[in-house]
């Protein structure tokens, strides 16, 4: 549509009752993976009312939730329009657009997208009913192998998408069930001019029959709408693991900004009787209240580290704004920093901004012995990689104070 800027499709989970973005592009690409209660969303009050509701200004929308209403400010969308998505008068899902300027959006302009809805929520009713009688077939059948075998045969070929997808979620699910199935490695972070230890990254590893990367796995579940479960998960998986390092040294754990946010894991966070680093990746966008927000934290005690520096989102104004303990460059940067000139006038430039924020500098996946030392010459204070220590399962003190 020529007046929208994004536009979204979101399924409703029946284990939960909540719409999951399940596919977004444009200024709404950052949703994919965003979950909301039915009973609390637009698009349940969609539902509810069996026709498209408008939003003329999403940032101050009351309908909105607090939440819904500052992540329309990040994403600067103003307008919406919500097409609930219904079959057999049953609610499956809704057809959502955005745009930038307010109030794009009239009943006539989304006559196209309502002309075409009944036809997705047939489609998405009978994909979720194909899928229901294939899986009856696999499980239950009563052919035994041969018509299990055929009936996985039947859906690669009729709904490949759907059956990858849902084979994420079973794995997912086995996953979470039994969180004894994370295995937990210690990277050490190295003081550089002393070659000591000061500190240790948890790394999660998964399942390798899974044949998913760690990152992968992530991004599997924020798309799936179960990111914030993986990532508690993964969380107190390292902090368990984590429970034979003397307390004075650091572990540090990885969490999106969305995670850090949330109030019952820094309840867990708050709780430890350790000290910790918390890295904050680059999966998405910094929100705005990102500093405000991870202040309960920092008044505890617990450092904040910025992941990927220098890549992705984790640019010079965020590090500006979020004022971190500690600014880790990406790996990128230092891959052959000590014969590429640029990558060294910007890891001096990230140390120099570390200087004046009283941050201390990791160069991360230091690999060579010239990247050691170019990175001692440019200043930079600590290191991490395959050159200074192999990520391992181990409990060893640090030889230095971190923090």
């Amino acid at each position: 549509m020529a007046n929208a800027d994004g536009a979204a499709i979101t399924l409703l989970r029946a284990s939960d009752n909540a719409y999951v973005t399940v596919s977004a592009s444009g200024v709404l690409a950052p949703a994919l993976g965003f979950v909301i209660p039915k009973d609390r969303s637009l698009q349940g009050a969609a539902a509810r009312a069996k026709q498209p509701l408008f939003v003329n200004d999403a940032p101050t929308d009351s309908r909105l939730s607090r939440k819904v209403r500052a992540l329309n400010k990040q994403w600067g969308t103003r307008s919406w329009a919500v097409i609930p998505l219904i079959h057999n008068g049953v609610a499956t899902g809704s057809l959502m657009l955005a745009a930038a300027a307010p109030g794009a959006f009239t009943a006539k302009d989304i006559d196209p997208m309502v002309a075409v809805s009944d036809f997705v929520s047939a489609l998405i009713s009978s994909q979720s009913e194909l899928s229901a009688l294939l899986t009856h077939t696999i499980i239950d059948g009563q052919d035994g192998a041969r018509g299990a075998f055929t009936a996985r045969f039947v859906a690669s070929v009729m709904m490949p998408e759907a059956v990858e997808t849902e084979g994420h979620q079973i794995r997912l699910d086995a996953l979470l069930a039994q969180p004894d199935l994370f295995r937990v490695a210690f990277q050490p972070i190295v003081h550089l001019a002393s070659d000591k230890t000061i500190a240790y990254e948890g790394l999660v590893r998964f399942p390798v029959s899974s044949g998913l990367t760690p990152a992968q796995w992530f991004s599997t579940a924020r798309r799936l709408g179960r990111g914030l479960d993986l990532e508690d998960a993964a969380l107190r998986a390292v902090l368990a693991a984590a429970q034979g390092i003397p307390t004075d040294c650091p572990v540090a754990v990885n969490l999106s900004p969305t995670a850090a946010l949330e109030e019952p894991i820094q309840d867990f966070l708050i709780a430890q009787d350790r000290e910790l680093i918390i890295e904050i990746t680059e999966h998405e966008p910094f929100p705005d209240d990102l500093a405000v927000g991870l202040k309960r934290l920092r008044d505890r005690g617990i450092g904040l580290a910025v992941d990927d520096a220098g890549a992705g989102y984790a640019s010079f104004a965020q590090l500006l704004r979020l004022r971190p303990d500690i600014i880790k460059i990406d790996g990128e940067l230092i891959a052959d920093i000590d014969n590429d000139p640029a990558k060294r006038a910007i890891a001096t430039a990230l140390a120099s901004l570390g200087a004046e924020m009283d941050a201390r500098i990791v160069a991360e996946a230091v690999e060579t012995s010239g990247q050691l030392q170019t990175l001692i010459h440019l200043g930079i204070e600590c290191g991490q990689g395959f050159h200074l220590g192999m990520p391992q399962r181990l409990e060893k003190p640090c030889h230095r104070r971190w923090l």
